[in-house]
């Protein structure tokens, strides 16, 4: 039986070889995925955080959070005060549902939203509205059954 002997050069040799073709390896596999989705509008959202900040800071300065309620077929949402505007749908399993409803509130402040063409699961909302000259914006989560 003869034994195969191997000096440090050949040994570092066959390591920095099997290192490169992983190297490689990793490097086409990367190239080759798909790229990743980011929010096209980050600079511009950059920009106008301070208005929006202002604007959901208006809504707990002057205590006027309204009250949403997930009925059986309807979105009842109640307004300390006249307001109108509109609200944001937004679903994160499935940005292509995403709507835009807009609203004016009826003599009692209330605001009812049909949810027979939104589907079951968890949505995102964002109501924007004007009172007086004031802009409010309000984020809630909800889940239609």
């Amino acid at each position: 039986m003869t034994k195969i002997k191997m000096n440090w050069g050949k040994g570092l040799a066959l390591f920095m070889g099997c290192f490169l073709v992983f190297i490689i390896t990793l490097g086409v596999y990367m190239f080759n995925q798909t790229s990743d989705e980011y929010d096209h509008q980050y600079y511009e959202k950059g920009l106008a955080f301070d208005s929006v900040y202002n604007q959901r800071r208006q809504v707990v300065v002057d205590n006027v959070q309204p009250k949403v309620t997930v009925e059986q077929t309807n979105l009842h949402v109640d307004f300390v005060a006249p307001a109108n505007g509109n609200v944001r749908f937004e679903r994160l399993a499935d940005p292509s549902l995403n709507k835009v409803v807009t609203f004016t509130s009826t003599g009692q402040n209330t605001v009812d939203i049909p949810l027979s063409d939104f589907k079951r699961g968890r949505w995102d909302l964002s109501f924007q509205w004007v009172n007086k000259g004031k802009k409010y914006l309000y984020q809630k989560q909800i889940r239609v059954q």
